[in-house]
């Protein structure tokens, strides 16, 4: 019973996350001369921090490959789906609250240590996403990669901060759901930073 519950729980998140990455990856844009910047990274940052990192790249995998048939002008592009995977994986490697302990060890304060791993998130997937998808964009457009990445650089800088913030805020507003909405073991008295077990609970 309790697994079913797990189960059913685990998929209606998941579900709603990825509708949450369709929406905000593709309808709530603010355009810029290089790229675009939009919000769809919240529900995987969100997706890593309740479940972990199989549910990231899930959330990641399946917002990118829908949100690019109901949305996208042009023809699916596998590329961009692999990148979306691999930060997928970092967001949850990074953001889950079971993992990389010795940032909860060394900043003692659970807010503080949300901000620092949301921190670290954000800047290793604008690292990923302004050398993978600077590449990808070659196959798309005429200019060399270099010239690609060194146009994007100051936009991808940019958004590590904002990205930052946004993710401590939306982590810190998961920790306010109610128990029964949550898959957590820990979540008795265990600690503001501990939501959940990983994905192989589900």
């Amino acid at each position: 019973m309790k697994r079913n519950r797990s189960t059913t729980l685990w998929l209606s998140y998941t579900g709603v996350l990825v509708a949450l990455q369709i929406v905000l990856g593709n309808l709530v844009q603010i355009a810029f001369l290089e790229k675009q910047m939009n919000l769809g990274f919240l529900p995987i940052a969100a997706a890593g921090y309740l479940f972990g990192p199989v549910s990231a790249m899930l959330v990641a995998a399946m917002g990118d490959i829908l949100g690019t048939l109901i949305f996208g002008t042009g023809a699916y592009f596998p590329g961009f789906t692999v990148t979306a995977l691999i930060v997928g994986l970092f967001y949850g490697w990074i953001m889950f609250p079971r993992y990389q302990q010795w940032i909860n060890r060394i900043f003692k304060n659970p807010v503080a240590a949300i901000a620092v791993r949301a921190l670290l998130a954000a800047l290793l997937a604008a690292v990923l996403y302004l050398f993978l998808n600077s590449y990808w964009l070659t196959f798309f457009i005429s200019r060399g990669y270099w010239l690609i990445l060194l146009g994007r650089l100051p936009f991808n800088a940019a958004e590590v901060p904002i990205f930052a913030a946004l993710i401590t805020v939306t982590c810190l507003a998961l920790n306010r759901l109610p128990p029964a909405l949550l898959l957590s073991k820990t979540a008795k008295g265990s600690g503001k930073d501990q939501l959940g077990d990983a994905d192989e609970s589900v």
